[in-house]
């Protein structure tokens, strides 16, 4: 069990040290592509494509690990003028909900990755890529913000950085 833990958190700062990676590299790729514009030359047609694999790549492989750190966005409004007992039941209630939001998602995202590797699906831009090699980040990714969740759930912790599953509250 050690040792699959290990495993996982190494996944899950692997794919958000990837994610950081792609945004400067997508970064560097946007310059490299407006100086080149401004200079009179064509660019590569591929800087385009790889900017827009990166634009779903980033959000897919950064959010199991947002999910670990409380770093998603939550409006707070309603939970903040519960009380404490209600407000421990809602955000339980939100960490099934988006339990199982995640899982559905990761379930569809790997429906659709068999199929299209079963079907040899190809994205066809600047040049040809197997579809299902961009869709297999779709159930890793949301299955991993289930277990994330599931993890919240089970140990009675607020997804949010403000700690709303009790009565405390840190006003950001």
């Amino acid at each position: 069990m050690q040792l699959l833990t290990k495993a996982y958190e190494a996944v899950l700062r692997g794919m958000a040290v990837v994610a950081g990676i792609l945004m400067v590299a997508m970064m560097a790729a946007i310059v490299i592509d407006v100086v080149l514009r401004n200079l009179g030359t064509q660019s590569s047609a591929h800087l385009f494509t790889f900017t827009e694999y990166w634009l779903l790549l980033i959000p897919l492989l950064g959010a199991p690990w947002l999910a670990r750190e409380k770093g998603h966005i939550y409006v707070e409004v309603v939970l903040v003028n519960l009380p404490p007992a209600v407000r421990s039941a809602a955000t339980r209630i939100i960490l099934l909900a988006c339990v199982a939001v995640c899982a559905i998602l990761a379930w569809y995202g790997g429906d659709i990755t068999i199929r299209n590797y079963l079907q040899a699906e190809t994205d066809v831009r600047s040049f040809d890529m197997p579809r299902w090699t961009l869709m297999l980040f779709m159930p890793l990714s949301f299955g991993m913000m289930a277990i994330e969740f599931l993890r919240f759930f089970v140990r009675g912790e607020a997804p949010f950085g403000g700690g709303l599953a009790g009565g405390e509250h840190d006003a950001r």
